[in-house]
């Protein structure tokens, strides 16, 4: 009976610059969805405009995430880098008022121009803007004596992260990792595995924004594009069609050879002259699904007249010794039912 399984819940998040840096992680996410979206445009003629073909473009591979928790990571990947430093910022201190004029702590600052301007706000509720001189001194009207709530720009005593969010944003494009449980009810453990998804190149929107609700918590949201990515491997002389993701499913305590039902070398049937090698290349054929390439090192060769061809144990080298034939076996080194046969001519 086939396992029925099911993606549950939202995915844990890793995030990653050009050069493998962690940007950020994410594992509080409220959303965690991706959108593949297609256009198409009909190729239509002949009598009644008969539909002759449909041309497939413009793929994209769209990511929403959003963090219940507030993560000045993910939100600067998207506008700008988060730095820790000194930054100047707006506080309150209680200050304790027996005259028309008092003294706070801290050292005020202008955010604009020369004049160090405050807010003094008096025991009965009323707020006047009010001026500070050097040493943080500041005069009311009046003279009401009691505790003052006076808020000032000052400088941050301790470090603290800030993103600056630029008028000419420039979002960064990262590599995300999305990883999140797969489960079934076939099986007592109910979770059977995970799925990965892998973006290499992750283009962020640089919108975002903050909800702050009475009755409610402000998220961290992010959304970005992906865009098409090619390996080196597909470099080449021909067109590199690339890919946005790859989605893959790992499933626990299996092996990659379960669902093999027997083995191939390419190209069948060879020869070769005496002292010639060739490296046999074998493929995995699965009961369902494409057939794959599988790496040598997890084969196990054999020659069944080493006096006519050797094979390397582990590495599916073939050599001609003499004249003859020699049958060669492949079979996978941690389940030896699953082999295949070649045979080599030696001229």
């Amino acid at each position: 009976m086939a396992i029925r399984k099911f993606l549950t819940s939202v995915a844990d998040v890793y995030a990653y610059d050009a050069d493998d840096n962690i940007v950020f992680t994410s594992k509080t996410l409220l959303d965690s969805s991706i959108e593949v979206t297609l256009g198409s445009a009909p190729v239509r003629g002949g009598r009644g405009n008969q539909l002759q073909y449909t041309y497939y473009h413009t793929g994209e591979f769209n990511v929403t995430l959003t963090d219940t928790q507030w993560n000045l990571a993910l939100l600067g990947s998207t506008v700008g880098d988060v730095q820790t430093a000194l930054y100047d910022y707006y506080k309150e201190e209680n200050v304790t008022m027996s005259g028309s004029s008092a003294s706070v702590t801290g050292t005020p600052l202008a955010f604009e121009g020369e004049t160090i301007y405050g807010w003094a706000t008096s025991p009965s509720g009323v707020t006047e803007k009010v001026s500070f001189d050097e040493s943080g001194t500041f005069a009311v009207s009046g003279s009401m004596a009691g505790d003052w709530c006076v808020r000032y720009y000052t400088e941050n005593a301790t470090s603290g992260n800030a993103i600056t969010i630029s008028a000419n944003m420039i979002p960064k494009v990262v590599k995300l990792v999305m990883e999140t449980q797969l489960n079934s009810a076939d099986v007592t453990t109910n979770k059977i595995g995970m799925v990965q998804i892998i973006i290499p190149r992750l283009q962020l929107s640089g919108a975002f924004s903050i909800s702050m609700t009475a009755d409610g918590i402000a998220n961290t949201p992010l959304t970005g594009t992906a865009l098409a990515f090619s390996d080196a491997a597909s470099q080449g002389c021909g067109v590199s069609e690339g890919y946005y993701a790859r989605i893959i499913e790992v499933i626990d305590n299996t092996s990659w050879y379960d669902n093999l039902i027997a083995l191939a070398a390419e190209g069948g049937d060879f020869s070769l002259a005496k002292d010639e090698v060739e490296t046999l290349t074998i493929f995995g054929i699965p009961s369902s699904g494409v057939s794959f390439k599988i790496p040598n090192d997890e084969l196990t060769f054999t020659s069944g007249s080493p006096g006519v061809a050797t094979a390397g144990s582990a590495t599916g080298i073939i050599t001609g010794v003499a004249s003859g034939s020699s049958i060669i076996t492949f079979a996978i080194t941690d389940m030896a039912a699953i082999e295949g046969q070649v045979t080599v001519t030696v001229a």
